[in-house]
């Protein structure tokens, strides 16, 4: 194992690197983080990872505007039960609330706008029978998911025992333009169950299984991704702020694998595992600390090499969103850490995690090679995998490219018959291990 800092000490090497927790540690929440480190909270905050899940407030004036006018489902936005029923519903069903209210034959839950409370904005679940009548309406909490720079989902609970729903629309690109409108999601997910802990900072999973009534603000440390989950919880440091090791700084303290993995606690898709090394039905980081190997965590995607699937393309490219651990291994620039081009605290001119814009990082090592930030951007706007939009530079992060330039994953000449990723195979190294 190398560690970059030679006075990291025995306690540090035995909790944090290894991804467990420090004696009585916990998370605060950002507030607290910037109770001290204030001077990062406005370009902080308005990047995408605090914003990843936020209040009614936090929602994009846009949906909220349109939710009446341009729904597509003229009673509102369903609460999705059952996949692929317009009504959210397949038949109907009984719903037994936590206020006591006990309703039979319900076809259809529409969560409409319902005004301003002062400043607030007020939503309402609206429940119908199976002759679409009114039987009952009540106050809820909606929130979104996503920081709508390309889509924002809407997720509640309704009070019904089970957690937080999806709802069916969402409001998104349209082909990734900057047109938006509203679009089916038609996910029958609980939110808990699946994916809440890329969203959010400190999800409480035995708080939510003890009373699977509470609002995601009830069980998190905050809304959004914070401070933590990068720097792993923080109350030993907020309690002693010049103590040694009590809080991880991933580019001094971690090797440049672990920063990779350290990102790829949410940028990576697949499934989580337990502490078996069995899949679960969960799909995000729950557990995961700064220092891990995130592979001990996720399943990766499968890929099948000449074939592709939905997520992964026929030469192991991403197809999706959020899978760059799979790219990065593949590709040619795994010696460098995320960091090297993307910053964490603050967007760029054009509102992106970067140190500078794409042609400008590109060209402060290739400058030479490829002539103008034109000809580099061209070059990056490989399309293999990804026909019929214009989203491929903007998610490849392979950095490989066939003879007509265009971005792709793994060369044809090195598909292996096994269709395994390269940690798959006896002789992958990390840096940790070499």
């Amino acid at each position: 194992m190398t560690i970059h800092n030679k006075s990291f000490n025995e306690l540090c090497l035995k909790y944090h690197i290894q991804g467990k927790a420090l004696p009585n540690e916990t998370y605060m929440g950002m507030d607290n983080c910037l109770t001290c480190h204030g001077s990062m909270k406005d370009k902080f905050m308005v990047t995408s990872h605090p914003n990843k899940t936020g209040d009614a407030n936090n929602i994009r004036q846009e949906p909220v505007d349109t939710w009446q006018t341009e729904m597509l489902n003229e009673f509102g936005n369903p609460v999705v039960f059952d996949e692929n029923e317009e009504t959210g519903i397949e038949g109907t069903r009984d719903i037994e609330l936590q206020d006591g209210t006990s309703l039979q034959g319900v076809g259809g839950v529409y969560v409409v706008f319902d005004g301003l409370s002062g400043e607030d904005r007020v939503f309402v679940a609206n429940f119908y029978n199976e002759a679409q009548e009114l039987v009952h309406s009540m106050k809820v909490d909606v929130f979104h998911v996503g920081a709508g720079v390309r889509r924002q989902a809407f997720a509640v609970n309704l009070g019904d025992g089970y957690g937080t729903r999806m709802l069916k629309y969402q409001y998104s690109f349209v082909d990734w333009s900057h047109n938006y409108e509203w679009r089916d999601r038609n996910q029958a997910r609980i939110f808990e169950v699946n994916c809440i802990a890329c969203h959010v900072t400190g999800f409480d999973l035995p708080k939510w299984e003890a009373d699977k009534n509470l609002t995601i603000a009830e069980t998190t440390a905050n809304l959004g991704v914070g401070c933590e989950n990068c720097h792993g919880p923080g109350s030993n440091h907020a309690a002693n702020p010049m103590g040694e090791n009590l809080i991880v700084n991933p580019t001094v303290h971690l090797t440049v694998d672990q920063q990779i993995h350290n990102c790829s606690q949410c940028h990576i898709r697949g499934t989580t595992l337990d502490e078996h090394g069995e899949t679960t039905p969960r799909q995000d980081n729950l557990n995961f600390r700064p220092g891990d190997n995130v592979l001990d965590f996720f399943r990766p995607m499968e890929v099948k090499f000449g074939e592709g699937t939905s997520r992964v393309a026929t030469d192991g490219k991403a197809r999706a969103s959020r899978q760059q651990f799979m790219d990065h291994y593949i590709g040619t620039k795994s010696w460098m850490a995320c960091t090297d081009c993307h910053s964490v605290h603050e967007n760029n001119n054009e509102g992106k995690l970067l140190h500078g814009t794409v042609e400008e990082l590109c060209a402060s090592c290739h400058g030479g090679q490829y002539g103008s930030t034109e000809d580099i951007r061209e070059l990056i706007d490989g399309m293999r995998g990804f026909e019929g939009n214009d989203r491929g530079w903007y998610q490849n992060h392979t950095y490989k490219f066939d003879d007509e330039c265009r971005v792709i994953g793994f060369p044809e000449t090195e598909w292996n018959e096994e269709n395994k990723w390269p940690w798959q195979f006896e002789d992958w190294k990390w840096d940790w291990e070499q």
